[in-house]
């Protein structure tokens, strides 16, 4: 199917769409969503709202910003990423203590509010030599290469 995104019409395979397990807190009304890997962009994600082709959210892994999560077990959960806000003329930072943990095999990803004490690191943008993404939410990414 076509769907619209913030990089326009794409076509989108049913095994690449995302579905939220909780709705995400002020967008209670979107339930499913596509990720969106531009090659240029790495390692940062989109996660687009097919449901509001007007909302979409700026993702990384989060070891990419030094985080680690006490409570989320990463051999369960395959995929830990982060909601980046935009801060002009300061580091690139996460928002650490609102995670999106993506489970490749159900195809859904829900949002985890932790306590400060609960997550490790400073979440300053520090970016790896390797891309984080594992094999499972590969074969689930629309990858976009720009010419």
């Amino acid at each position: 199917m076509e769907v619209a995104t913030r990089f326009g019409l794409l076509p989108v395979g049913q095994n690449q769409i995302w579905t939220v397990s909780s709705p995400l807190p002020g967008f209670e009304t979107l339930q499913r969503f596509v990720l969106i890997g531009v090659q240029t962009e790495r390692p940062f994600l989109w996660l687009q709202s097919i449901d509001d082709a007007g909302v979409s959210f700026l993702l990384a892994p989060a070891a990419h910003f030094g985080l680690r999560y006490a409570r989320i077990d990463a051999q369960s959960l395959p995929m830990v990423m982060v909601l980046l806000p935009t801060q002009s003329g300061q580091p690139l930072r996460a928002h650490g203590q609102a995670p999106l943990v993506f489970d490749a095999q159900l195809g859904q990803f829900e949002q985890h509010i932790v306590e400060a004490s609960e997550v490790e690191g400073d979440g300053v943008f520090a970016p790896l030599t390797e891309v984080l993404v594992p094999p499972g939410l590969m074969s689930r990414l629309l990858v976009l290469n720009p010419q």
